[in-house]
């Protein structure tokens, strides 16, 4: 942006006194020509004539183009809600005959009062009939002791009262004039892009006044110009929004404050094509603001001007201060110590740069950080911080950058709000990220080493709930034992840029993330992206990208489930990734168990997260005996591992999490399993196990049924699956069930609240051969009594979601009674959705 000469040198002529008729930026080329638009002339009476918001609704939708609806200033429009126009009409005060009050020249009257909750919606589909000179106009209306939130609809939301869309084909500017705002009993929030007014289209505003501004909220103005239709329509030849003759004022004069009277362009789309603006701001007054404008968001500044493009003529800047006509570089301050830091940070304004020194004391016993606006924080070469360190980068933070800091001997602990923000970690990041502007990190050093940190799968070195960019950075000595080095939780769209329908991730480029030694049956990851529990959830992914990063001493890159050793939990699987290196420590083939005895003496020896794999081939012989899983261990096989004779899995407290994969049962004999009080009759035994987020994972099992041809081979009516617990049994598969035999393939028992946590049985294969009158199911749930699930509480709420399995040859699909004689076999026996918790989604019966 260049500055005009002449201007420069009136405004160094006008410094003594107020700043007035500075124009900064050069006038409009010939291509700027700004489009003169007409409104309707005002007629003496309205085309209808309201007093309630009823009355106001109904004449906006029976209106026609160009009608006149006058608002009686002596109406009740107060908590209205949404207000849409999307039709060429004007809302204007009338007086209480009914007579239009249009405001001519410096002339006053009295205005109709919008109060409370209202949102006046101009939305992005009026498009279509809001152009060629067929335009909404608001006119000569008052605003007090409004409630703001959400306004608009789809894409074009906005917390602001009232919400402009797309619209502006053509060159047809929504029209607001003479309208008065007073915020001295609003209620409104205070991110970075509410406005009391945004547009993402053109508008013109003519003659209004924005009084008693709180510092706390952010702007009066905000233009998000990502759309065509905010310069006309046209980005060769753009005709962007105008605003002559208003006033914007602050309730009162704070040089430190980050209000605007307008954000003129999204920050984040700096750089981009066709994103600017293009706007003239003409003879409008700026009260209690430091400085006119700028093209960075300094403090105090009224007009943040993203793109520089902003024309200005004969604007006045009224502040009883020595002439400010331009911002000065934000100061840097330079604290020895964590006392001196915070008392930085609190003092500091948005842009100011705070520098911690090398040698100096930065020990984080003395508690946490806390950022809550957007300053750099930047090491010099050698910064260190130590002890229980908690950076809290609070939701109105946007645009905070950390760089060049080394964290050594560090102690994780509760970092952050502990009403829902916070997390064990060291670095904690809420919800920062909306307009696509997050938290940059840079250059930061971690050397786990001497960290002392717990083992909870949430529990991070950075913990991030928002938008974070992390470049240049090493993350080193990562025990085995703690799980995370960054945990995603994309719970909200300020992760993806505050936007779920065009997102913008997160960023991780140039950084090397590596575990102090190679551990293949490691629980711990580089990232988990994503929240497993959300994982089904609309809008909770996180759509990260990893490029050119570095990952070392881990055995893969990335997978969609949490599988040992992964450098990246891709939790729902659209994370992109380019240009990644994994390097790697292989250790020798582990020892096989050659028996039951030696599974579960590895069982005993190994940690929780380990993975115990069970050989293929004839040297392996796992046919008599019981496995015990007591902690949350994989039990996996190798391709062709198989489970044979009275083999069975007794799974006891402590196995919260615990996984059994690609193993095949062939087993002849179904006896008691297990040594304790809850030993029962099955092939897998699940007891009274599972927690929150952690069900018993059953997953790619094969149970080739056929070799129990007999009730003499099955103890007690026993089952291959019986379960008390909170059990996950996916992609598994059971050949060929025998009608003639009772017994159940799976059978769930909710007496435990273990129980009722959720049981999920998806995406598996069910058969069964004959059409004997023996009662058995595929999938039984509950206890039945007379060939009937009983209805009983424990039965009525098993809370069981069974989906999209295929079940074939069965007698029944879905019953709550098999009866007592002819066949009695049941794809799924169990109480029916209408009279219990459980569910059955999905499921094909052939």
């Amino acid at each position: 942006m260049k500055k005009s000469t002449l201007a420069s040198l009136i405004c160094i002529a006008l410094s003594a006194g107020a700043l007035s008729g500075c124009d900064f930026y050069d006038e409009p080329s010939t291509s700027e020509t700004i489009t003169d638009t007409t409104p309707e002339p005002t007629p003496d009476e309205p085309t209808a004539f309201v007093s309630t918001t009823a009355e106001l609704i109904a004449a906006i939708d029976t209106a026609e183009t160009g009608d006149f609806i006058g608002l009686s200033t002596t109406g009740d429009f107060s908590n209205t809600g949404t207000i849409i126009l999307d039709k060429a009409i004007t809302l204007i005060s009338a007086d209480a005959l009914g007579n239009i009050l249009e405001v001519d020249g410096d002339t006053t009257t009295d205005q109709a009062v919008f109060t409370g909750a209202v949102c006046i919606d101009i939305p992005t589909e009026a498009v279509e009939t809001l152009n060629d000179g067929n335009q909404v106009r608001i006119s000569n209306i008052a605003f007090e002791n409004i409630i703001m939130d959400s306004c608009g609809s789809g894409e074009s939301t906005s917390n602001s009262i009232i919400n402009i869309g797309k619209v502006g084909k053509g060159k047809t500017a929504v029209l607001l004039d003479n309208l008065t705002f007073d915020g001295t009993s609003f209620t409104e929030p205070t991110g970075s892009s509410d406005a009391w007014v945004y547009s993402r289209g053109l508008v013109d505003l003519s003659d209004s006044t924005f009084t008693n501004k709180s510092e706390n909220a952010q702007s009066i103005l905000y233009l998000n110009c990502g759309s065509s239709t905010s310069r006309g329509g046209s980005n060769d030849d753009p005709r962007g929004s105008t605003f002559t003759g208003n006033t914007f004022s602050l309730a009162g004069l704070n040089s430190a404050g980050v209000v605007k009277a307008a954000t003129i362009g999204v920050p984040s789309n700096l750089g981009q094509d066709n994103k600017n603006c293009a706007t003239t701001f003409t003879d409008n007054t700026f009260e209690n603001f430091t400085y006119l404008i700028s093209e960075t968001s300094d403090p105090s500044t009224a007009l943040y001007d993203v793109f520089g493009d902003t024309v200005l003529t004969d604007n006045t800047l009224v502040n009883d201060l020595d002439d400010t006509t331009t911002p000065p570089v934000t100061g840097t301050t330079d604290p020895k110590n964590v006392d001196e830091l915070n008392a930085a940070i609190l003092a500091a304004t948005a842009g100011s740069t705070i520098t911690l020194g090398a040698g100096d004391d930065y020990d984080f016993s003395a508690g946490t950080i806390t950022i809550d606006k957007a300053i750099k924080l930047v090491g010099e070469d050698g910064a260190l911080i130590t002890g229980t360190a908690c950076i809290d980068v609070l939701d109105a933070a946007v645009g905070t950058e950390i760089s060049n800091i080394t964290f050594t001997e560090i102690t994780l602990d509760v970092c952050g709000d502990t009403s829902g923000s916070s997390s064990n970690s060291i670095i904690n990041i809420g919800k920062v990220g909306k307009d696509k502007l997050g938290v940059t990190l840079d250059k930061l050093n971690f050397d786990g080493a001497e960290f002392i940190e717990p083992t909870g799968s949430s529990d991070a070195w950075i913990y991030s709930r928002g938008l974070v960019d992390i470049s240049d950075s090493i993350f080193a000595n990562k025990s085995a034992d703690a799980q995370n080095i960054l945990y995603l939780n994309c719970g909200s769209s300020a992760s993806r840029g505050g936007s779920n329908s065009d997102p913008r991730g997160s960023i991780f480029s140039n950084n090397t993330f590596a575990l102090a030694e190679f551990n293949a049956s490691g629980m711990t990851k580089a990232a988990t992206i994503g929240v497993p529990s959300n994982l089904g959830q609309e809008d909770k992914n996180c759509a990260t990208t990893f490029t050119a990063n570095t990952f070392t001493n881990f055995s893969a890159l990335i997978s969609t489930t949490e599988d040992n050793s992964t450098a990246l939990y891709d939790v729902f699987g659209d994370t992109t990734e380019s240009e990644n290196i994994l390097e790697s420590t292989p250790t020798e083939e582990p020892v096989l168990p050659l028996n039951v005895a030696e599974i579960n003496a590895a069982i005993v020896a190994a940690e929780s997260g380990a993975t115990i794999t069970l050989g293929a081939g004839d040297q392996y012989d796992y046919s008599s005996g019981v496995i015990t899983i007591d902690k949350a261990i994989k039990l996996v096989g190798q391709e062709g591992a198989t489970i044979s004779g009275n083999t069975c899995i007794d799974v006891v407290d402590g196995a919260a999490g615990a996984e059994i994969s690609n193993i095949t049962f062939a087993n002849d004999a179904i006896a008691l399993c297990g040594t304790t009080d809850d030993a029962k009759e099955a092939v897998i035994n699940i007891q009274k196990v599972g927690e929150d987020e952690m069900p018993i994972i059953l997953t790619d099992l094969t149970f080739n049924t056929t070799l129990i041809t007999s009730q003499d081979q099955i103890e007690n009516k026993g089952a291959w699956i019986r379960s008390y617990g909170f059990i996950n049994l996916t992609n598994s598969s059971f050949t060929t069930q025998d009608s003639g035999l009772q017994n159940d393939l799976v059978k769930l028992t909710c007496s435990s609240s273990k129980g009722k946590m959720g049981t999920l049985i998806d995406g598996n294969l069910f058969s069964i051969a004959g059409a004997d009158a023996k009662e058995t199911a595929a999938i039984k749930i509950g206890d039945s009594s007379s060939g009937a699930i009983k209805d009983a509480d424990n039965e009525n709420n098993c809370n069981v979601t069974v989906s999209n399995n295929t079940f074939t040859g069965y007698t029944f699909d879905i019953v709550n009674s098999v009866g007592s004689s002819g066949a009695r076999d049941a794809a799924i026996f169990a109480r029916l959705e209408s009279e219990s918790t459980n569910q059955f989604p999905g499921n094909t019966f052939n």
